[in-house]
């Protein structure tokens, strides 16, 4: 029966969403991760949680130094199609250098924040040493004006490569910086952070069980 919804998700159209389409579990398998998205759901899914966020971070434009943290994979930048080249086997991808289109929703989300005087950080697990293509496809997919941009180091100390994302949210509170919202795809980016509310965007392509 799941089956016969999901075959009917795919003839609707873009805007209609099969009841039955819902997140499959990551990592799932390439014929559930294009039927979630080809059905409407993923961006269905994706909207009703940035508007969310959108939500929260409006109660809160007064509060003193207002922040947003945001990740950058499948977060501000779409992997869909990178690794749909390679039927979704993530290790042989090389996303990095690929020229990612922006999340519309999460784009959006991001000049609001600007046009509020709010801060943005992106936090990612990208290495240190791939700022350079990191930041001109940011730019290019339309994340304008300064990037406030947190990398994960080039080498890390034995043991301190789980709590990364974590410490760096501390790091950014101690600065003065009230994070308002943190916005990711992986449980991992949202846990041990300092956010007043964490929203978690769908992702079935893969887990990253560490930040």
């Amino acid at each position: 029966m799941k089956t016969i919804f999901c075959l009917i998700a795919l003839l609707l159209p873009a805007g209609d969403v099969c009841a039955s389409a819902h997140e499959p579990e990551a990592p799932a398998g390439p014929a559930e991760i294009v039927a979630y998205h080809d059905s409407g759901a993923w961006r269905t899914d994706t909207a009703r949680t940035v508007r969310r966020a959108r939500r929260f971070l409006a109660r809160h434009l007064d509060d003193r130094r207002p922040a947003i943290v945001l990740d950058i994979d499948d977060t501000s930048l779409s992997n869909y199609e990178c690794l749909k080249a390679v039927d979704f086997d993530r290790p042989a991808a090389n996303c990095v250098s690929a020229n990612l289109p922006a999340i519309p929703q999460t784009l959006r989300l991001y000049r609001y924040a600007r046009r509020h005087q709010v801060t943005v950080f992106f936090i990612t697990g990208r290495r240190e040493k791939s700022r350079a293509p990191t930041v001109k496809n940011l730019r290019r997919a339309g994340y304008t004006g300064r990037l406030r941009l947190k990398m994960r180091p080039n080498r890390e100390r034995p043991g301190t490569h789980d709590g990364w994302k974590a410490r760096t949210h501390a790091t950014i509170a101690r600065r003065g910086y009230r994070i308002v919202v943190n916005l990711g795809d992986q449980r991992s980016d949202l846990d041990g952070g300092r956010a007043l509310r964490a929203f978690k965007l769908p992702n079935p392509m893969y887990v990253v069980r560490t930040a």
